[in-house]
């Protein structure tokens, strides 16, 4: 009888190829996937900062009595809500790839890129064609845009 010969197990060459192939394609596909996600969720933050800032503006002109100026930036993606008579800084939003949350896009849709909240808690929105102001928040070709009223209270949508 002849003795048993042992093999050592392992891995061929080719099938050690194949799979790092097949890996390497299953995380170039996540990756395309998750960047796609972190866009879209970049832009939806951004809209959502900003509508409780519209909130928090609102609240802290009628708190103060006095006026409160949201005032956009767009040209280098920032916005600031400051308070001038006292010149109390309320927030101050920075975006793009140094910023506060990357996005490509800042734009409000009013005369003067500003909104002015009077001591009544009121913005004066008649210079619009409605009776609705809009900011859109850009990442890539995802846009959400805040519809809001004189109020501050808004509604985000994904555009």
């Amino acid at each position: 009888m002849y003795p048993a010969i042992r093999t050592q197990g392992g891995f061929t060459l080719l099938e050690l190829i194949v799979v790092l192939a097949i890996s390497a394609v299953v995380v170039t596909m996540g990756t395309l996937s998750f960047s796609g996600y972190f866009q879209r969720d970049s832009a939806r933050r951004a809209a959502q900062v900003f509508a409780q800032d519209l909130v928090s503006a609102r609240a802290y002109a009628v708190r103060s009595q006095e006026s409160v100026v949201v005032r956009f930036y767009e040209s280098t993606l920032w916005y600031e809500v400051v308070a001038p008579e006292s010149s109390t800084s309320i927030s101050r939003r920075r975006f793009g790839p140094t910023g506060d949350i990357e996005l490509s896009g800042v734009a409000l849709d009013m005369s003067g890129d500003s909104l002015v909240f009077d001591v009544r808690g009121m913005a004066d929105l008649s210079g619009l064609g409605g009776s609705l102001g809009t900011a859109r928040f850009s990442s890539g070709a995802t846009t959400y845009t805040v519809s809001f009223n004189g109020m501050g209270a808004s509604k985000i949508d994904r555009t």
